[in-house]
């Protein structure tokens, strides 16, 4: 056998010469073959779908059908799995979620829980929901299922029997794993189960922002409070699958369902998401149901309707959604602003830390039914009649900061501390009470409430995230110290 460029020897040194050649020669096909593929393996594919969530007909879709990687998507059904277990009563509220050293060395976006130490269901609901926490995503499917991998093969068998036939779950968080992959057609449909079968836990995904340990956390969703009726549901982004989105939002009773992956940003995924909307929304049909599966009205119900499941925490006659359905006073405008010295406004990232978030002191959630007293003018971009993927950046910051949007600041139980003539006043009351006040008040998010009566404006300062109990208690301490607490 000859090799080109190589002089005939015999003996060992000939053979370990030709032995080296083939190496080399097979390192350099090696790295050709991997180049090649390459570009392949990184490049990222969109798809997008839109569903009337009355009677799940499809308004639009772009390969809806296609696999991509789900990313955080994936912990909507680490969700779902968890309200099972809510609702079946194995679970509650205050039940402890412990955080194995496995789970706290989860790449970010995480909570940063420390090994060996709990957090409740609930504080595990608003990390997974605002903070996209891959941390405790992993804790809650360890704790629910024995293993992360156990948890997953539920997950996936899950999906399936609520017609996800396309979607593979492998972890609970939605990090790199190349068999974990799902359709935007699933997506949508594990959306309207969500609502549907859960009415009494949705809510959550409207929670803009939550406290742990002294500091407040912020949603990633940027289309709440800044897109007319969005009420849910979740985003998500790693490398490998581009940025994810999915929408729920809500107009004089027509509910539309929307599903973006693989977009190039979080403003062009953005801004492809509100326009899909814009163009969904004339073509729904008003009504209370949800639809079962996309592409079919078959077992469409009222979330609303009936009574609680044994076990139930919350009656869904009772439920949050129930609660926002009305707001304080119809005809005010309420402009919930929150304080810049509570904390709220600190960007946080998802996934690998590309998801860009400008940050805003306006905090609006637009609850379900509640009337829109003053439009707010959205800063979405223009796009092509055909929607096409390219789109033009989002507004600007300061164009996010004229937003208005008539709304209820945010779920829960408040307590009001005075109306003030001035919002400087009514912050500074609130900073003032957060120091000195209750303990309770130290990791609650602190707002302004403005209202508008004629020409006369009236700034009220609140605390949120609160129940009732805790809520009327905390008002007791502070009247103690003969000052004004009303409970909202």
């Amino acid at each position: 056998m000859f090799v080109t460029g190589v002089t005939q020897k015999s003996g060992p040194t000939a053979r370990m010469i030709h032995f080296r050649t083939i190496v080399s020669a097979l390192l350099v096909v090696l790295v050709c073959l991997a180049s090649a593929a390459a570009p392949a393996l990184a490049k990222v594919r969109f798809s997008a779908i839109s569903i009337d969530a009355r009677t799940g007909k499809v308004l639009y879709a772009n390969d809806a059908d296609g696999l991509r990687h789900p990313a955080s998507l994936t912990k909507m059904m680490t969700l779902y799995l968890l309200f099972q277990d809510l609702k079946a009563g194995k679970i509650k509220l205050n039940s402890t979620i412990r955080i194995s050293a496995r789970a706290a060395a989860m790449a970010p976006s995480k909570l940063g829980v420390k090994p060996g130490t709990a957090i409740s269901v609930e504080t595990a609901i608003k990390a997974i929901v605002v903070k996209s926490a891959n941390d405790v995503a992993t804790a809650v499917g360890e704790n629910l299922g024995g293993t992360e991998q156990a948890f997953a093969a539920r997950m996936t068998q899950t999906a399936h029997a609520l017609g996800m036939s396309r979607t593979l779950f492998r972890n609970a968080s939605g990090l790199p794993n190349p068999a974990q992959v799902t359709t935007a057609r699933d997506m949508a449909t594990l959306s309207l189960r969500i609502q549907r079968d859960f009415p009494q836990y949705y809510p959550y995904f409207r929670t803009m922002a939550f406290s742990y340990r002294g500091k407040t956390i912020r949603t990633h969703n940027r289309l709440l409070g800044r897109y007319k009726g969005t009420d849910g549901i979740k985003t998500g982004y790693i490398a490998a699958s581009g940025f994810n989105l999915t929408t729920s939002a809500l107009r004089g009773g027509k509910r539309v369902v929307g599903v973006v992956l693989g977009a190039k940003s979080g403003s062009a995924r953005n801004a492809y998401m509100m326009k899909m909307l814009d163009r969904a929304f004339p073509q729904c049909t008003a009504g209370k149901t949800i639809a079962a599966q996309v592409g079919t009205a078959n077992g469409a119900i009222d979330p609303l309707a009936g009574t609680a499941a044994a076990g139930t925490e919350t009656n869904p006659k009772r439920s949050l959604l129930t609660a926002l359905s009305k707001t304080e006073e119809p005809k005010i405008a309420a402009i919930a602003e929150a304080d810049p010295q509570d904390g709220i406004g600190d960007a946080n990232t998802e996934g690998s830390g590309a998801e860009d978030m400008a940050g805003s002191t306006i905090k609006t959630v637009v609850p379900e039914g509640a009337p829109q007293v003053i439009e707010g003018k959205i800063g979405s971009a223009a796009l092509p009649d055909n929607l096409p993927f390219e789109v033009k950046p989002e507004a600007t910051q300061s164009d996010q900061l004229n937003t208005l949007v008539a709304s209820l600041p945010e779920l829960g139980w408040h307590i009001q501390i005075g109306s003030f003539a001035g919002k400087k006043d009514a912050q500074l009351r609130l900073r003032k009470l957060r120091a000195n006040g209750p303990t309770e008040l130290r990791d609650k998010p602190a707002f302004t409430v403005t209202v508008q009566k004629g020409s006369e404006t009236s700034y009220r300062a609140r605390f949120s995230g609160f129940s009732e109990k805790s809520a009327r208690e905390t008002c007791q301490q502070i009247e103690r110290k003969s000052m004004a607490c009303d409970v909202v």
